[in-house]
C-alpha cells in the first residue's frame, strides 16, 4: 500500500559516484542510480520527487555540496522519504553513516530507504544487519585507499610526477600525462622571475614588477587555459595580482631545475587530513 505524504514534503533521492566505485561497472552510475531510486518511488506513489546528487565524491568524505544541501533541508524539516541505491551511497565511514541512519533521519522524522539492501526505517527488523553493511562498506573504502596508496608510492619512487597538475611554467605532455613539458609562454615569465632574482630584487619588489607591468598571474593564467587545481575558483576580477609569497615559493622550487619532486605531503589514514612531509622525505 503507497505511503501518504503531506504535499510540501519531498521525496529526496541521493545519488552518488565516485572513484571508489570504478570497478562496480555502470550498476553505480548516476543515470542507472537516478532511474532505479524514480521506478521505486514510482512504485510506492511517492511524490514531489528532488534529486540530491554528489558525482566525484568518496564515500568517506561528508563534505559533498547535495549531501549538506540534503542534510540542511531535513533539519529543515522540508523532507518526508529519503531514498538511496544502498548503504554505501549515504558513506562508507560506518561511524559517521550510523549516525545520519540511526539517529538524524529518525529525530527529524525521515523515512529511510536503502533499496538494494532491502533497509526501511519504517519495517522495524530490517536494519538488524545495517551495522554490520556500514562495516563492511567502511572495510571496502580502508582496502581501495591502501591500494591507491601503494600504486602512488610506486609511481612515485620511480620518479614520475604524482601530483594532478603541473606547476606555472610547465605543460603535461598530452602523450603522456606522466611527462611534463615546458610552458613557453610561462616558462618565459618563470625565467623573468629568477633573472630579477639574480639581479638583486626581493620577491615582493618583483610580485609590485609584475602587477605594474600586468602579467597574468599563475592562477589566472592555468584557469584561463583549463588547467590548475583553482580553474573554477580563480577570481576572474583579478587577474594581474602578484605577491610576494607566490614568488618567493616559485624560487624556491626545485622543479625549475629540472628535478621531480614527489611527497611533499602524506597521511596515515584516508580519514585525516594531509601533514607536510619534512623536506628530507621529500
Amino acid at each position: 500500500m503507497a505511503n501518504r505524504q503531506t504535499e510540501e514534503k519531498i521525496t529526496a533521492l541521493y545519488e552518488r559516484l565516485s572513484r571508489d566505485d570504478d570497478l562496480t561497472g555502470d550498476s553505480n552510475s548516476i543515470l542507472n542510480q537516478k532511474r532505479y531510486l524514480e521506478s521505486y518511488a514510482a512504485q510506492r506513489g511517492y511524490t514531489n520527487i528532488v534529486h540530491y546528487t554528489d558525482d566525484g565524491w568518496s564515500g568517506g568524505n561528508f563534505d559533498r555540496p547535495a549531501w549538506k544541501r540534503l542534510v540542511a533541508d531535513i533539519e529543515a524539516g522540508k523532507v518526508a522519504h529519503l531514498l538511496c541505491k544502498d548503504l554505501s551511497r549515504i558513506g562508507r565511514n560506518y561511524l559517521q553513516t550510523g549516525f545520519y541512519t540511526e539517529v538524524m533521519f529518525r529525530q527529524n522524522g525521515v523515512h529511510f530507504v536503502a533499496v538494494a539492501n532491502n533497509i526501511d526505517s519504517e519495517e522495524q527488523d530490517s536494519g538488524e544487519f545495517a551495522p554490520f553493511l556500514n562495516i563492511m562498506n567502511e572495510w571496502y573504502l580502508r582496502d581501495q585507499s591502501k591500494k591507491v596508496s601503494a600504486a602512488y608510492r610506486v609511481k612515485g619512487k620511480a620518479g614520475k610526477p604524482t601530483t594532478n597538475n603541473a606547476i606555472y611554467g610547465y605543460k603535461k605532455d598530452r602523450s603522456d600525462k606522466d611527462h611534463w613539458l615546458v610552458d613557453e609562454e610561462a616558462a618565459a615569465v618563470v625565467r623573468r622571475i629568477f633573472r630579477l632574482a639574480v639581479e638583486g630584487h626581493g620577491p615582493h619588489e618583483i610580485a609590485k614588477i609584475l602587477t605594474q607591468e600586468k602579467v597574468e598571474c599563475p592562477a589566472y593564467y592555468l584557469a584561463r587555459n583549463g588547467r590548475g587545481s583553482r580553474k573554477n575558483t580563480v577570481d576572474t576580477s583579478r587577474p594581474y595580482d602578484w605577491y610576494g609569497f607566490t614568488v618567493s615559493s616559485m624560487l624556491e622550487k626545485p622543479e625549475y631545475m629540472g628535478h621531480t619532486v614527489n611527497f611533499r605531503s602524506s597521511k596515515k589514514s584516508y580519514r585525516d587530513k594531509r601533514v607536510k612531509n619534512d623536506p628530507s622525505d621529500w
